[in-house]
């Protein structure tokens, strides 16, 4: 049986085919003009990967900020609840989630049988997400790819005086020109997105282990402040931490198929 979860970030759209045994197929590209025919092609993309032909993807799950948009899925699903799904599935001793996104951070707490328990999100700010690293990276010409490396060349991260992203920028541009060195600015831009994360963790009661998801997860630099501050076991899962939701959502629509032909056998036995 397969199925499909499409995930709607703020920056990126993510797809994913399954088995309910493994991820067959996936796709991810940046957010667009032309909504409807990025999510198309991705979902061909996911399926040719998968080798799966058209007719063969029986539910279609979205999820994500703009979940509501796909037209294809069958309905939405909050994302924490599709993040829980996959976590458990790759990890089973996962009890906590944190997904460092574009805008947002999302912590999502699971119970022992891998159902969502909480969700906590942090302010809608700039500050401390994906996209104000990604911004700093830019301003001071480092590839995204290479912020951990150069980050690890600090000596002396920098402190931000702003919790705004749009003030920190103009801080950063001011502390550049009098000549502060890239490594110091991102050293101090992972430091203050970890710090952001570890009072949401803390807030939340987050309970060890600790998996790290979203576009974040992919810079080391992150996993190991975020590990300083709270003291916890981070880990991230088996597979690109932006995928994750669009995996849940797709493994999801396996159980929503399962109970639904249960649903059919059981009013054909009565009748």
């Amino acid at each position: 049986m397969i199925t499909a979860g499409v995930d709607i970030g703020t920056r990126f759209i993510k797809v994913c085919v399954t088995d309910g045994e493994s991820l067959r197929g996936s796709a991810c590209e940046e957010m667009g003009p032309h909504f409807d025919a990025i999510v198309r092609s991705l979902l061909k993309e996911a399926r040719v990967q998968a080798q799966v032909g058209r007719w063969e993807i029986k539910k279609i799950i979205a999820t994500g900020f703009g979940g509501h948009l796909v037209k294809k899925a069958a309905f939405t699903l909050g994302e924490a609840a599709c993040t829980a799904k996959a976590t458990f599935f790759f990890d089973r001793d996962v009890r906590t989630a944190i997904d460092l996104g574009g805008l947002f951070i999302t912590i999502a707490t699971i119970d022992e049988n891998g159902f969502l328990e909480t969700t906590h999100i942090n302010e809608r700010c700039a500050a401390g997400s994906g996209k104000f690293l990604e911004m700093v990276a830019e301003a001071v010409g480092v590839p995204f790819d290479m912020i951990s490396s150069c980050a690890a060349k600090s000596c002396q991260p920098y402190s931000f005086s702003s919790s705004c992203a749009v003030l920190a920028e103009s801080e950063i541009i001011s502390q550049i020109n009098t000549g502060m060195k890239p490594s110091d600015v991102l050293a101090g831009v992972i430091r203050a997105v970890a710090s952001k994360a570890a009072s949401l963790i803390d807030g939340a009661g987050a309970k060890d282990r600790i998996a790290l998801i979203g576009g974040l997860s992919k810079i080391p630099a992150i996993k190991d402040t975020l590990t300083k501050l709270t003291g916890k076991q981070i880990t991230t899962l088996p597979i690109d931490g932006q995928l994750v939701a669009a995996f849940g959502a797709a493994l999801i629509a396996q159980g929503k198929i399962i109970q639904k032909k249960r649903s059919i056998f059981a009013k054909r036995g009565a009748a």
